[in-house]
């Protein structure tokens, strides 16, 4: 398995790069471009939440992105030590309900968790949260 590691400010002028290193690696392990798409998407969601909400959008502050990846598979983590929150118990919108009925936010990491195969979110006892989304390429024909 190969893997890479960086710090990031929590400045969203880093998402550019961020979503290039997700899709090379995304490359690497063999997605296509549509999966590749739907990896940067889902990265870019849960890095735009890190920086705006967890980290406050404080340049000093920072947050760690490791992505590792092998054959038909990759791994990305996000380390941050931010305001507490879990997304995994964020509700799920109702995409049913007109458009001025629904609640501002939370549609972006519906699309995470819609995008990624596996979506896991912890936080250590020294207050470092971790989310973990994985993603294998769709069997083909």
């Amino acid at each position: 398995m190969q893997r890479l590691s960086f710090n990031f400010p929590a400045d969203t002028r880093t998402l550019p790069e961020i979503g290039k290193l997700a899709a090379d690696a995304g490359g690497s392990a063999g997605f296509d471009d549509v999966e590749i798409s739907d990896i940067q998407l889902a990265v870019d969601e849960a890095c735009t939440n890190t920086i705006t909400h967890g980290l406050k959008k404080d340049p000093t502050r920072s947050f760690q992105l490791a992505i590792q990846w092998k054959t038909g598979e990759i791994e990305i983590l996000i380390y941050e030590k931010g305001e507490p929150f879990d997304p995994l118990q964020m509700k799920q919108p109702d995409l049913e309900a007109p458009l001025q009925d629904r609640q501002v936010g939370g549609l972006g990491f519906y699309f995470v968790k819609k995008l990624m195969d596996i979506v896991e979110y912890h936080v250590d006892k020294d207050g470092v949260k971790t989310l973990r989304m994985i993603k294998r390429t769709k069997i083909k024909p």
